[in-house]
């Protein structure tokens, strides 16, 4: 049964299998975004503005393998998903041209599991901070949904998470919580309340952080249990 259905949707998708697949080089200058999108790769998303404060309008971008493929993933499952890479870009204002400045093959989640929606969402740039926004909703097998984003910002030549946000809603009871981290002042802000009844309540935590995360070495969400039992 299960080798039918990889025959089946190897038709539908197109797969390629995993122990062939090596993620691509990327060029190192180009004149806009597409000169940095590899052969059989296409753009899920973007997002300008300034990151280095040099008054230039950089760019992020989210690529996408066309094709989906076998991986072995984080939990040793082989699974049918198309990569993704999350590339930001620095405007050169001298030439007009766009520099690689930060690569990321784990950060951006693929879509890999088909009970439940993309949990990739959004990616936008405010104020110069770097915001990536996930979605976990569950067709089957949890009544949770949570969101997440997190804040990354440009400094000392490298991308440093600065903040985060982690909300968790409960369909049935309709409960929820909703965290709030500042990763400057160490410090994290905790609602807790239900959308139909009671009022909402907010704490606030210390945090004991010893060394701020960057995309180097953040490797994927959801994978720091930044408080006992919450994983960021």
């Amino acid at each position: 049964m299960r080798q039918l259905l990889t025959f089946i949707l190897g038709i539908c998708f197109g797969v390629s299998f995993g122990q062939n697949f090596t993620y691509p080089f990327i060029k190192l200058t180009g004149q806009n975004i597409t000169e940095f999108v590899p052969v059989g790769w296409t753009i899920l998303d973007s997002a300008y503005g300034d990151l280095n404060k040099d008054g230039a309008k950089d760019a992020s971008i989210i690529i996408q393998h066309k094709d989906s493929i076998l991986l072995v993933n984080s939990l040793e499952d082989t699974v049918l998903t198309q990569p993704r890479m999350l590339l930001i870009l620095f405007k050169k204002p001298a030439d007009d041209s766009y520099e690689l400045t930060e690569q990321s093959n784990s950060f951006i989640l693929k879509h890999d599991n088909p009970t439940m929606d993309d949990p990739y969402e959004e990616l936008t740039i405010n104020n110069g901070i770097l915001e990536i926004k996930f979605h976990l909703f569950y067709n089957m097998g949890s009544w949770y949904v949570t969101n997440a984003i997190y804040k990354f910002r440009y400094q000392k030549g490298q991308f440093v998470l600065i903040g985060a946000d982690h909300f968790s809603f409960h369909r049935a009871t309709q409960d929820f919580e909703d965290y709030s981290y500042n990763f400057l002042t160490k410090k994290r802000a905790l609602t807790k309340g239900n959308d139909n009844k009671g009022p909402k309540k907010t704490t606030w935590k210390s945090l004991n952080i010893s060394e701020l995360k960057t995309l180097k070495t953040f490797n994927e969400p959801f994978t720091w249990e930044v408080e006992t039992d919450l994983y960021l």
